[in-house]
């Protein structure tokens, strides 16, 4: 299978090399391109029209309040801590979910998130309405169906908190630590919680969750090598079930660190930073496929949701609840309002939520999967085959090509294909070789277009 790389192919590496924090696990490149050239000519289509199924489906609750919002992040948050606010966005939730329970009840829904934000900004009573509502829909097959997430300072200071969300059905719970350093943290507006770490884990055990995960960050702006290590021992200390090593992102309009650092980390440096963490962990007894940003102690375990298993592994229908919530069923991708009040106005008017919705080409859809696989160190065949219908090899002939003759992916013995190990640092490329051609001229375009302003 090893062949050159075309000339084209060649010119758009190049490309791809120039701008390479372009190419991260999220697709489209930019909003805009799904905007300009596929939005839907239905407008705004309520979810309870497209997305109702009889087979596997995946269900998340979008949470979108924080202390405050951190210069990493892009999703759609809110800041406000007035339990009003708070109280009537779960009301909302709960009717939103009732609007769509006839169909949902047919379905089997493989993985529930309730995610943000920081969903246990909610109080006790909130939260266990929502697993109260979300139990009946778990599906008794996997063994923690409901996840969520919270914060160390929560985790510690309201442990009566993480009791309620145990009993309310929970059965996993992911814990954003992000680093160890409260310099580091500073930098990205977030509070250090650095001491309260311990003691939220100590309440996260007592509370009998079946299992624990924990959130770091690598590149983050002036992060070092050493502070990275540091942040690696601290969580083997921890000894949770699983961790997830996040490669920060500097892409996106709603990211604040895409205006406030001028000096972006280099693929070197997050090949560097992955490659410790790997040999790391690995040594520690975290088990993970070269590539895989998710590490588990148990070696038969992704280290993730069932919810993000199903979504980003065998690219599961699902249905997002809540202010900005995706969904995504087939070729038809949606995003609901933006703003809190504006979801719960058209919740209350049994409206659609759907402010933005895309009708996509199978190019799209697939360039859309494969990027998330790769999130996990592999792209499987047979479960592309499942999801499209067609022979992922003969699809992505070329650019399978040219990732086995640069010596980016391998194939294993259960014929996967899986990222070299070492070639962490060659992610950005790889993914820019799976972007159909439509995507790779819209973002030369675009790139000519604004060289020809500056130059003006």
């Amino acid at each position: 299978m090893k062949a050159p790389a075309s000339d084209a192919t060649a010119r758009w590496l190049g490309f791809a090399a120039r701008h390479a924090p372009d190419f991260t696990i999220q697709y489209p490149p930019r909003r805009e391109y799904f905007q300009q050239r596929y939005r839907s000519p239905l407008g705004a289509p309520d979810t309870r029209d497209w997305m109702p199924a009889a087979g596997d489906v995946l269900l998340y609750l979008h949470v979108p309040f924080c202390e405050a919002k951190c210069y990493y992040c892009n999703f759609a948050v809110d800041v406000s801590s007035d339990a009003d606010l708070h109280r009537r966005y779960v009301d909302a939730l709960l009717v939103d979910l009732e609007r769509h329970r006839p169909w949902l009840e047919r379905a089997r829904v493989r993985g529930i998130d309730v995610g943000g934000g920081t969903p246990t900004r909610l109080g006790s009573a909130d939260l266990t309405r929502l697993g109260a509502a979300l139990r009946p829909f778990a599906d008794p097959a996997h063994p923690w169906p409901l996840s969520l997430e919270t914060t160390p300072r929560i985790a510690a200071t309201e442990p009566e908190k993480m009791q309620a969300l145990r009993a309310a059905g929970f059965g996993r719970v992911s814990m954003g630590v992000q680093s160890f350093h409260a310099a580091t943290l500073a930098a990205v507006n977030r509070q250090a919680q650095v001491d309260q770490t311990a003691q939220a884990m100590a309440h996260l055990r007592a509370a009998g969750f079946a299992r624990i995960n924990l959130d770091v960050i690598f590149a983050l702006p002036g992060q070092t090598l050493a502070d990275w290590d540091f942040d690696l021992a601290q969580l083997i200390a921890l000894q949770p079930d699983s961790i997830t090593t996040y490669d920060c992102l500097y892409r996106g309009k709603g990211r604040a660190l895409t205006r406030r650092t001028s000096q972006l980390p280099g693929p070197d440096v997050y090949g560097a930073m992955y490659d410790h963490a790997f040999a790391r962990l690995t040594a520690a007894g975290w088990h993970a496929p070269y590539g895989s940003v998710n590490f588990a102690r148990e070696p038969r375990e992704t280290g993730t949701s069932a919810y993000f298993e199903g979504r980003l592994l065998d690219g599961l229908p699902y249905l997002g609840l809540g202010n900005y919530a995706t969904s995504l069923r087939g070729h038809r991708w949606s995003f609901n309002v933006r703003g809190v009040r504006s979801y719960l106005r058209q919740v209350a008017a049994d409206a659609s939520t759907t402010e933005d919705c895309y009708d996509l080409p199978p190019a799209e859809v697939m360039a859309k999967q494969v990027l998330l696989s790769l999130n996990f160190g592999f792209i499987d065949p047979a479960r592309f085959a499942r999801q499209f219908g067609v022979d992922f090899e003969e699809v992505f002939a070329e650019p399978l090509a040219c990732a086995v003759a640069a010596g980016w992916l391998q194939r294993a013995p259960d014929a996967c294909w899986r990222l070299a190990p070492g070639a962490f640092s060659q992610l950005p490329l790889l993914r820019a070789l799976f972007y159909p051609p439509a995507a790779r001229a819209w973002l030369e375009s675009l790139d000519a277009a604004e060289a020809a302003r500056a130059a003006a």
